[in-house]
């Protein structure tokens, strides 16, 4: 397999942002500007995701794979650790990279894994899939029909009106297009984020979800106890599955704050005889 397509912007600490399943590093357009001021960003595709090619021979990609993905782009770049700041199935995919040794700190927004186990498939994720399949070649047209691009965003979004036509349309061309859906998605099928202990309290970790979370709501989705305890957990108000696209300001001052936690932290511990 080759290495994961990205972008890159800015300069500072390395700060990895990873999409969700059936996304793209496209959907992070809203934030990398401003994260770029103080950090050297790389925005990844994952695996069958984006411009990133499947794993090969890989029927099921679970996150602890989509980790080891994020690990050997990290080698490849010779980084060791860095800020790692993923959404859904990529929040998910931070937790298990900083649990392999590879984050310096983790936001982790709306994660996945931190369930029971599901035993079958999401409906709603399932039919968003078929109706950005069926709609791929039209889906420039439909989404400049402003009522209907909100409908078609709700699942995901709370503050719909506030989501530019282009990031729109980049989010619906994604999930059409992710040859890695199935894989990634049975990948996440009979497990969760199970290794909490793995990763110390000196890798500062910050948990949000939206309170208007639909594709994630809590208590079910949404199980404390599975985040390692020294975790930061916090609800964004008037949000949904998407905070980089609802609320893109808190977005980044979560991401800035965990990642100051971190830097403090190791100055603290350099400074103690």
């Amino acid at each position: 397999m080759q290495g994961l397509a990205y972008d890159v912007a800015g300069s500072g600490p390395p700060l990895v942002l990873v999409h969700g399943l059936a996304s793209s590093r496209r959907c992070w357009d809203l934030v990398v500007d401003d994260l770029a001021r103080d950090f050297t960003v790389y925005a990844v595709d994952l695996p069958g995701h984006g411009e990133s090619d499947p794993a090969p021979g890989r029927d099921v990609m679970p996150a602890t794979e989509m980790a080891t993905a994020i690990g050997a782009f990290l080698d490849a770049h010779e980084i060791d650790r860095a800020h790692i700041a993923g959404n859904s199935l990529g929040g998910w995919t931070a937790l298990e990279a900083a649990a392999d040794g590879r984050a310096l700190s983790v936001v982790a927004l709306c994660p996945a894994g931190l369930w029971e186990p599901l035993t079958r498939p999401l409906s709603t994720i399932q039919f968003n899939r078929r109706a950005a399949t069926a709609l791929r070649t039209a889906i420039p047209t439909v989404m400049r029909i402003t009522p209907l691009r909100r409908a078609l965003m709700r699942t995901g979004v709370e503050r719909t009106a506030t989501v530019p036509y282009d990031v729109a349309v980049e989010a619906a061309i994604a999930q059409a297009a992710a040859s890695g859906f199935e894989a990634a998605h049975d990948g996440a099928l009979h497990r969760r984020f199970d290794r909490k202990g793995d990763i110390p309290p000196e890798v500062p970790v910050t948990v949000a979800f939206g309170d208007r979370d639909r594709l994630l709501p809590a208590p079910r989705f949404q199980q404390r106890d599975l985040a390692p305890d020294h975790t930061r957990w916090d609800v964004l108000w008037n949000c949904g599955h998407a905070p980089m696209w609802d609320v893109p300001r808190v977005t980044t001052e979560l991401i800035r704050v965990t990642a100051t936690q971190a830097a403090t932290q190791a100055a603290t511990r350099a400074a103690t005889p």
